[in-house]
């Protein structure tokens, strides 16, 4: 089955996975109702809540970090950003308490304290990741109240045209690689993904002569991403960065 966009006919509703049975749900269901958001229950295959070509990914705090330990939540994201063209990560609840919750249910035999940080800079190391190596968007919330109002915000501003806000001052990374440079340049490139691309295809001619599977079998490079790389390398036109 392939992905679901948040678009009916014509018209943008907001999509909620058929599965999702959680407090979070209904509270999303209340406030899209109340803002006069067009939304239905349907079974979705990649992400919780899907609004036009928007796609969220709900997660308790003990989920993202059992998520983390099995190493399943870079391959939800990675599908995110293969199929969507914005992604966002909603985390809800308390840090503590989920590392707490954990540490009642594991059999592990190291010392608690120990348990305690390791699982501590797993969360922090996680949203570190993904703001450092993805194109998504995290948020960390107390609750499922502020996870709904988020998600049904967003969705009340999707449809709007606003003005892009430009930074005034652009600082850009500089390197003793003209290679490096110009990839970094790039939305979404970081310097470890661009010297992974120039340990792979060698140039940068190289690199704009790929196809976008070819890209995206570096790790990190989601198809959105691979477009935007071939597209900045292939312009005739001038690019902004």
């Amino acid at each position: 089955m392939g992905f679901v966009l948040g678009n009916v006919g014509g018209i943008q509703v907001l999509i909620i996975d058929s599965r999702e049975k959680s407090k979070l749900a209904d509270l999303v269901m209340k406030k899209a109702k109340a803002l006069f958001i067009p939304h239905e229950k349907k079974w979705i295959e990649i992400g919780d809540y899907v609004y036009d070509d928007v796609c969220f990914e709900a997660k308790s705090t003990t989920d993202f970090i059992g998520s983390v330990m099995s190493k399943r939540l870079w391959t939800q994201l990675d599908n995110m950003d293969r199929h969507y063209q914005t992604n966002v990560v909603i985390i809800y609840g308390s840090l503590d308490e989920a590392i707490l919750n954990i540490i009642e249910h594991s059999s592990s035999k190291l010392p608690v304290a120990a348990r305690s940080v390791m699982l501590n800079n797993k969360f922090l190391g996680a949203l570190g990741r993904i703001v450092l190596d993805t194109d998504i968007k995290p948020f960390w919330v107390k609750t499922e109240e502020e996870a709904a109002s988020i998600i049904t915000a967003v969705c009340k501003m999707k449809p709007k045209t606003r003005e892009v806000i430009a930074p005034q001052v652009f600082k850009r990374l500089t390197t003793d690689d003209l290679r490096l440079d110009l990839l970094t340049s790039i939305k979404g490139i970081s310097v470890k993904k661009a010297k992974e691309l120039i340990k792979q295809f060698g140039s940068i001619m190289e690199i704009g002569e790929c196809s976008i599977f070819e890209l995206q079998a570096i790790e990190g490079v989601g198809e959105t991403l691979a477009k935007r790389i071939l597209s900045t390398l292939n312009s005739e036109e001038k690019v902004r960065i």
